[in-house]
């Protein structure tokens, strides 16, 4: 089921929200109580549209069908309407299961600051401290050691998850190449219903969200994601998070090397040492391995220079937004300001390749997409990381300045952005 409410000034720029509304057996938590919080995000945009409101964009709500199957509903639509997503999608927002405890945030990081200012400003019901305050109480409290603990004090954002799949936000990431976040409350309600005949009405009212209010808090933060978006000025993407988080990937990229390398070498000595003959049950029949040759060297080169002309083109970006903003207010020049939006769109589209993944081709995004046997977990960098993770060395080093050039053409579209926001700033000043 899709519904539409036009926008008025941009009725082809689209904000589109999902959630699917089928399930195993009775799906109280999975998918209902996500669904219900879209039903209430659009019952209430309804309402407000019939005392005169209009979103300056389109708002688009999706009800899928055919999730647990295999994502049908969702992956069937983007298929065939793909030319004119691509054309005109601004962002996807997700939600599936919801229960009671913590605000999960995972999607593109061009849309992480985005999404930590409106969760900021979202109360969590149960504690009155912002949701954000909470998650990052949480995420304080699951850190792993003194220096992640650190960060999360001190980052001006939570770091949001990689999307990898089990929901319906995958054809629209992995394949369109449309900035997507999934949304959910999490780490309260127990378990041990997931995909059962037990996740029923009952379960939930006395295990999961027992008075609905995370499902309140669902939509508030969902539906006020949608219409942010849908009434910016200038689309609220932002890079400094993205570059950042592109810079992790590519060092934990070098990280992964060093320890193949490490342990494969380890492993050679100690066949040559007879450790396995040593240790081994005399009484039983045991092999050791073979030996493994040991990984070669990548040219990470490209890479690390793509990496490098990212950031300094997210740091230009933000300096010229700063200027353009000096005086708290936006004033740009319609004819420029739609020139800036059309590339903001279509940076997430700059991500993916017509190509796709090697021996995935439908997987089209090369910063993330699911592992090829991970089921939901997420690759980051794919082409190269798993490459790497099956040992197919050339493939590797071949992909590497593959996703260089997909960085390096994201860094340029950054930098024309940024152009465009430094003439208008001139221009501004002229008068």
């Amino acid at each position: 089921m899709i519904a539409r409410i036009p926008g008025s000034e941009y009725p082809d720029q689209w904000i589109l929200r999902g959630n699917h509304h089928d399930a195993w057996v009775n799906g109280a938590e999975d998918p209902i109580s996500g669904q219900v919080a879209l039903l209430e995000e659009a019952r209430s945009m309804g309402e407000l549209v019939k005392q005169g409101w209009r979103p300056k964009r389109t708002i688009v709500f999706c009800a899928w069908d055919g999730e647990e199957p295999g994502l049908l509903g969702s992956t069937e639509w983007v298929e065939t309407h793909q030319d004119e997503l691509r054309k005109k999608a601004v962002m996807y927002v997700n939600s599936d299961s919801n229960g009671r405890g913590f605000l999960g945030m995972e999607g593109s990081h061009t849309l992480e600051h985005f999404i930590n200012g409106v969760a900021r400003d979202v109360p969590d019901p149960e504690t009155r401290m912002s949701v954000w305050k909470r998650a990052q109480m949480r995420a304080i409290a699951d850190a792993s050691s003194d220096s992640k603990r650190q960060e999360v004090r001190s980052r001006p954002d939570l770091r949001i998850g990689a999307l990898g799949s089990g929901s319906d936000y995958t054809p629209f990431l992995d394949f369109a190449g449309i900035a997507s976040v999934n949304l959910g409350f999490y780490g309260e309600s127990g378990g041990g219903i997931y995909h059962s005949i037990y996740d029923d009405f009952y379960w939930y009212t006395h295990f999961g969200d027992t008075d609905f209010v995370y499902g309140r808090a669902l939509a508030q933060v969902s539906g006020m994601a949608l219409m942010r978006m849908a009434n910016a000025e200038l689309l609220p993407f932002g890079f400094n998070d993205f570059a950042d988080t592109v810079h992790t990937y590519v060092g934990e990229l070098k990280e992964l090397l060093k320890a193949q390398q490490s342990n494969i070498e380890e492993a050679n000595r100690e066949i040559d040492e007879g450790l396995f003959a040593a240790i081994a049950d005399p009484k039983k029949t045991l092999i050791p391995p073979p030996h493994k040759p040991v990984p070669p060297y990548l040219d990470f080169a490209p890479l690390e220079n793509a990496d490098a002309a990212l950031t300094a083109s997210a740091n230009r970006y933000s300096k010229a937004l700063s200027a353009a903003q000096a005086n708290g207010e936006l004033h740009i020049d319609s004819h420029l300001l739609a020139q800036i939006n059309t590339l903001l769109i279509e940076s997430e589209r700059k991500l993916t390749t017509p190509a796709g993944l090697p021996g995935r081709p439908w997987f089209k995004h090369q910063i993330y997409a699911p592992g090829a046997y991970t089921g939901y977990g997420v690759k980051t960098l794919p082409a190269v990381r798993e490459a790497m993770d099956e040992e197919k060395w050339r493939e590797a080093d071949e992909q590497i300045p593959v996703v260089a050039k997909v960085l390096e053409d994201e860094a340029t579209l950054i930098d024309t952005a940024a152009t465009l926001l430094d003439r208008a700033s001139k221009t501004q000043s002229a008068k």
